[in-house]
């Protein structure tokens, strides 16, 4: 064999070695690139059932969040059926002067109208002005321990809970107990 044929037995030798390599690395890339793509496509499959989960997680924050804001409703409902009762018991106990016994009624009713204040902020400004305003006055009146003083503080607050309701645009409910504690009121005087 001549040095041009030895040359292109190696020549061809390494193209069918080259062909050989090109074709076993084209089939591992291929085989990478599948890997890959499944890879990809599980992550695509991971990243849609995360979203969902999140669509999950937030429906339930918005129905917890739901929960919550008629749990605060109900309890600033209350509180303020409370309040009415409070209002109820200090006139009472003013008409029979029980001095002590409005003192502590009016005390209570400080602590519920923050528990109010508390619950809606939206009208902890006006609740927390109307603490300051008569809360020192009904409490100043039950010292003095004078019903009729005591009867004009009283009927004053009352219709400041007539005004900020009006004002905060309460709904019905509140102006039936208003009703009804101005005509126990009046049952009471008449």
């Amino acid at each position: 064999m001549n040095d041009e044929m030895k040359i292109s037995v190696l020549v061809l030798g390494a193209v069918i070695i080259g062909i050989v390599i090109g074709a076993s690395l084209a089939q591992k890339i291929s085989g990478e690139i599948k890997d890959v793509s499944s890879g990809i496509n599980s992550l695509e499959t991971s990243i849609k059932g995360l979203d969902s989960s999140i669509k999950g997680v937030d429906s339930s924050v918005k129905e917890v969040k739901t929960s919550l804001a008629e749990k605060e409703l109900q309890s600033f409902r209350r509180d303020m059926q409370e309040n009415g009762r409070r209002m109820l018991s200090i006139d009472y106990a003013g008409k029979f002067a029980k001095w002590d016994a409005a003192k502590k009624e009016v005390d209570e009713l400080d602590k519920t109208l923050q528990s109010s204040a508390n619950l809606r902020s939206d009208l902890s400004p006006s609740i927390q002005s109307f603490r300051s305003t008569y809360i020192p006055k009904l409490k100043e009146a039950a010292d003095k321990k004078d019903a009729k003083n005591f009867g004009t503080v009283w009927t004053e607050t009352y219709n400041a809970c007539i005004a900020c309701h009006q004002g905060s645009r309460a709904s019905p409910e509140a102006f039936e107990i208003l009703r009804e504690i101005g005509a126990e009121v009046e049952q009471l005087s008449g």
